[in-house]
C-alpha cells in the first residue's frame, strides 16, 4: 500500500485559541506499515477544550507507537484490533473523564481517527468531526453524533432545518463528558484509489461534499504539494462563507499497486 497526505489547521476568524487537534503517524511492523491519522475538536462550551483535544491525540499516538505494531505482526483478520481499538478509545474516555473529575472541571472532544494498513481501515469515532472515503464519488464514514442529527434522523427534522436549527452544535456524545462512552467502529476494505477526508466541522459547514470532488478525486490527486494546495484553498473558501470555528483537515490518498 503506498499514500501521500497533507494536513491543513486554521485558528479560524473570531476565535483567539485553537481547540482543534491533528495527528498523524506511520507505524512501521514486520511486513506492515500502517498510517494512523486522527482529528479532534474540543467541544464548545466546555472548560479547556484544547487541553482536552490534545491529550486525547497524544494518549492515541502512544498507544499507535507501543501496541498498533504488535496488533498488525499478529493479526491477520483485523478483527483484534478492531476489537482493542474501541477498547482503547474507551479507556481514552475514561482517563479523561477522571482527570476532568479530579480536576473539578467539565471538559470534553470530539475524535475522528483512521488506522489504514494492507489496503484495510480502521475508523473510530466520537461526535462531529467527520471522515469520508472519496473516489468517484464522495462517501460519509462517520455518523454525527449531534442532536441536529439526531431530529434529520428520526424523521423530526429536514437537512435544511437542520443547517438553520440554533442547536446545530450541540453533540450528544463525546470523549471525556461521561464516564462510559460507546464509539462509532467501522471496518472495511479499500479496492481501488481513494482519498480519505478527515475534518474537524469547521470544514464541512460551509460546503456540499460534492464541490469536493474537482479537488479529491484520486484521479486528480498526484502528488503531496497539489494534495497541500487544495486543503488550503477549501480552507479558505468556507472562512469566506462565514465560518468562524476552528478549521482543520488531513487528506491521504492511497494508491492501489498496479500488477
Amino acid at each position: 500500500m503506498k499514500y501521500i497526505y497533507a494536513c491543513q489547521t486554521d485558528i479560524g476568524i473570531s476565535r483567539s485559541s485553537n481547540q482543534d487537534s491533528l495527528i498523524m503517524k506511520t507505524i512501521k511492523s514486520k511486513g506492515n506499515t500502517a498510517l494512523l491519522a486522527a482529528v479532534c475538536d474540543g467541544v464548545g462550551g466546555l472548560s479547556k477544550g484544547e487541553v482536552t483535544s490534545r491529550k486525547t491525540v497524544k494518549m492515541l499516538g502512544e498507544w499507535a507507537d507501543y501496541e498498533l505494531p504488535c496488533l498488525l505482526e499478529q493479526d491477520k483478520t483485523g478483527e483484534i484490533l478492531r476489537r482493542r481499538f474501541r477498547q482503547q478509545l474507551m479507556e481514552i474516555n475514561r482517563e479523561i473523564f477522571y482527570g476532568n473529575k479530579r480536576s473539578g472541571i467539565e471538559s470534553g472532544t470530539t475524535l475522528t481517527a483512521l488506522a489504514m494498513w494492507n489496503y484495510r481501515y480502521l475508523l473510530g469515532h466520537v461526535g462531529d468531526s467527520r471522515a469520508y472515503a472519496i473516489t468517484r464519488q464522495v462517501r460519509q464514514l462517520t455518523t454525527d453524533h449531534s442532536w441536529v442529527a439526531q431530529e434529520v434522523a428520526a424523521g423530526r427534522m429536514t437537512a435544511e432545518e437542520a443547517e438553520k436549527s440554533a442547536k446545530k452544535n450541540v453533540i450528544l456524545k463525546c470523549i471525556g463528558a461521561e464516564e462510559t462512552l460507546e464509539p462509532q467502529i467501522e471496518k472495511g476494505q479499500i479496492y481501488e484509489d481513494t482519498v480519505f477526508l478527515l475534518c474537524t466541522d469547521g470544514f464541512w459547514h460551509h460546503i456540499a461534499k460534492d464541490e469536493w470532488l474537482p479537488y479529491f478525486s484520486p484521479e486528480r490527486i498526484h502528488g503531496e504539494e497539489l494534495l497541500g494546495a487544495n486543503l488550503s484553498h477549501l480552507s479558505s473558501q468556507v472562512k469566506c462563507r462565514g465560518e468562524n470555528d476552528n478549521i482543520t483537515a488531513a487528506a491521504i490518498k492511497v494508491f492501489r499497486e498496479r500488477k
